[in-house]
């Protein structure tokens, strides 16, 4: 670490990687204008540097900034003192922002003051924390306070030496407590410096370097080390040997401490404090290197997400959400063994390095280990949350050459986790990748499957229980690739939902769906009444919705009443309030509404008689089972009971048999849809299905 600290171009490297704002400013000028500030300075407040340098840094300041803070501020700057205060600034579009300003002078060897070093860092989820935040600063003001250089002077004839003093007190000593002599200075010193800095002494006597300049530890009197800069310049007589070197000592520490929390900042999280990406990927390199030199070193990379993180965030707020993750990253630094790590790459996701593993099932008993750890119940600011996660592990080996792909891998292995239910963990094999590649693929196709006439509707019917008349269809998108033949929804549908092309298809959903349904009314007056149902997909249902589905009635003339849209629960319970107003704006429109799945999702029932809807949709895993589970029947009869009791319609889903479409009716359900009845059919099929006979039974003639 001390090599590293002393390399100028990690240094800059830490700089330009560090989320803290920089400014310089240049006191020489009128005005003390910024002449240089890095890029998160501008991140931070919404100024580009062109804005920035040449003007004060009073440009930030608002009418709500502390003028006794400012003025403190000036008085500093006037007397070339550093300064550290916590100021109210405000960003280029007007929003404030809580700043702790870190100011410090910069003077030449001369002591002449040349420019002043800013380093602004948003504090605002810190400010509740204002007491602790201030004991802080004070003892940081005290680390760097002290501007005064202590001086020494070695008489190299006799070997007598003179220590001011103020190079006495620097380390916490009175004048009289300390004898001038060289063991007085060079026992301090810390023993990784002392054969250095004696080298470069040694250098400069010797006429090998124009001057002597050092930074190195020196123990105080409280047995802490403080940082110094030693400088000093040799006397020489007319043969050019030295006789005598004298310079002066500046404590230092202050500097380092701020370059030390310089390089924590740029490779650690600044809300968790685990390593950042950065940090990862320099020990996830690290071991890929030492799988290439030793094939029988053993790794592992574990990507977690934590399962619905948005839901908790969104419902009970980022300030939670945030407690939530400093938990999590404490729990999972527990299940680690040391010399493993654990990074947050950034919002919900974490990633571990497993190092020095005897197989993989050391890596999937870490894995259980986290699982079980994160199942307990957190309490969060008086809510009791409980979270789990899904884990994607990755096995090293000396095929990798590049640490990103370990963590590609490893991030498909955790989607595949996901997408098997959550709340567990899979080992990466080839044939992920091989499926990622696969569904990256359809996903650029899927871009060009609307242009190209590839997307097309079924339509499943929705019968009445009490004529088993036709009363509408559903319609359901599906695929048919030029390459793969029909792609299922289940695959295509979460791609179009990750890339945002769900929108689009979406809108040609609900156009193809009404101008069909508008051109079966037309010819045949028995589907006059007929409804349409078409889904909506979580990403669709927000505010621009209300627009969409207004301009297609106005395109296909289909009367608002006779689309109906449908809306899983666990949408509207994402976030139960902005849904209650969406679907007031679209009950507005006079087109009706369903909750599709109804009973899956999170519970709804505390809610559900403010939605304005038209119709439960009984999910179909309830159905399958009502002729062999008591207590799906006993759900469904009261999913029945507090319809009836609401004014709603009931549809129940994925009906198969004569049994289960009695016990539907012995309910009093009024609807019903599922292969009983017609599979999903297309365009012709389903005009077929309206014109001639219908082909199912008399339900009230089966027994």
């Amino acid at each position: 670490m001390n090599d590293v600290l002393l390399n100028p171009n990690l240094l800059a490297l830490a700089i330009a990687n560090l989320a803290t704002g920089i400014v310089i400013t240049d006191p020489a000028q009128p005005d003390n204008p910024m002449i240089f500030v890095n890029s998160a300075m501008s991140r931070m407040t919404g100024y580009s540097s062109e804005e920035l340098l040449g003007k004060n840094c009073r440009i930030l300041q608002g009418v709500d900034s502390n003028p006794d803070t400012i003025a403190d501020i000036r008085a500093a700057i006037a007397q070339g003192q550093p300064i550290i205060r916590t100021l109210l600034n405000y960003r280029k579009d007007g929003t404030p922002f809580w700043s702790e300003i870190n100011i410090n002078p910069i003077f030449n060897p001369e002591g002449q003051l040349t420019h002043f070093i800013g380093l602004l860092s948003d504090v605002t989820e810190r400010k509740r924390d204002q007491e602790a935040l201030q004991e802080s600063q004070e003892r940081y003001a005290l680390a760097v306070k002290g501007a005064n250089d202590g001086i020494w002077d070695w008489n190299l004839k006799t070997g007598d030496v003179y220590f001011s003093p103020r190079w006495k007190t620097m380390l916490g000593y009175e004048e009289h407590e300390l004898q001038n002599t060289l063991d007085e200075w060079f026992e301090r010193i810390h023993p990784d410096d002392e054969y250095w800095i004696k080298r470069e002494l040694t250098a400069h006597i010797e006429g090998l370097t124009p001057h002597f300049e050092y930074e190195h530890r020196i123990r105080h009197r409280n047995g802490s080390y403080r940082w110094v800069l030693t400088r000093g310049l040799a006397v020489r007589d007319v043969d050019g040997k030295a006789t005598r070197l004298a310079g002066s000592q500046t404590d230092i520490t202050g500097r380092k401490q701020v370059e030390e929390q310089l390089l924590h900042d740029a490779f650690h999280d600044a809300l968790t404090g685990l390593p950042n990406r950065s940090l990862l990927m320099d020990r996830l390199q690290h071991a890929v290197e030492m799988t290439r030199r030793n094939e029988s070193f053993l790794y592992a990379v574990m990507f977690l997400d934590i399962d619905r993180f948005k839901v908790i965030n969104d419902s009970l707020g980022h300030m939670v959400g945030d407690r939530l993750l400093i938990t999590v990253a404490k729990r999972l630094a527990t299940c680690l063994r040391p010399g493993d790590t654990v990074a947050r790459l950034g919002g919900d996701e974490f990633v571990i390095l497993l190092e020095n593993l005897r197989d993989i099932h050391s890596a999937t008993l870490i894995a259980e280990r986290i699982r079980h750890d994160l199942a307990e119940p957190i309490n969060l600011m008086g809510h009791e949350v409980f979270v789990s996660t899904s884990i994607g592990i990755a096995l090293g080996s000396s095929e990798y050459a590049l640490p990103e792909d370990l963590l590609r891998d490893a991030d498909t292995a955790m989607y595949r986790a996901k997408s098997q239910g959550r709340d567990r963990y899979e080992v990466f094999h080839m044939g992920m990748h091989r499926r990622a590649v696969t569904l990256l693929r359809l996903g650029n196709d899927l871009r060009r499957a609307v242009e190209r006439e590839e997307l097309h509707l079924h339509y499943q019917p929705i019968v009445s229980l009490r004529d088993q008349s036709l009363v509408g269809f559903e319609a359901l998108v599906r695929w048919r690739h030029p390459e793969y033949g029909n792609i299922p929804p289940s695959e295509f549908i979460p791609i179009a939902e990750d890339t945002g092309l769900i929108i689009p298809i979406s809108q040609w959903i609900m156009q193809e769906a009404c101008h069909q349904m508008y051109l079966w009314q037309n010819r045949y007056s028995q589907a006059k009444q007929f409804t349409i149902h078409v889904n909506l997909s979580s990403k669709h249902f927000a505010a621009e919705l209300i627009r969409d589905v207004d301009t297609v009635l106005a395109s296909t003339n289909l009367q608002h009443r006779q689309l109906k849209l449908e809306i899983t629960e666990s949408v509207l319970m994402e976030n139960a309030e902005t849904a209650i107003s969406i679907l007031r704006q679209l009950k507005g429109l006079g087109v009706q509404l369903a909750i599709d799945d109804f009973g899956t999702g999170y519970s709804s029932l505390s809610y559900l008689h403010r939605f304005p809807i038209d119709t439960l949709k009984i999910d179909r895993s309830f159905v399958n089972k009502l002729d062999s589970d008591p207590e799906q029947l006993a759900i469904v009869r009261n999913i029945m009971t507090l319809a009836w009791n609401l004014g709603i319609d009931v549809v129940a889903e994925g009906v198969e048999s004569n049994k289960q479409l009695l016990q539907l009716k012995s309910l009093q359900c009024e609807y019903a849809q599922g292969f009983y009845f017609s599979q999903p059919m297309d365009a012709g099929q389903a005009e077929q299905l309206i014109r001639e006979p219908l082909p199912w039974h008399d339900v009230s003639g089966v027994s």
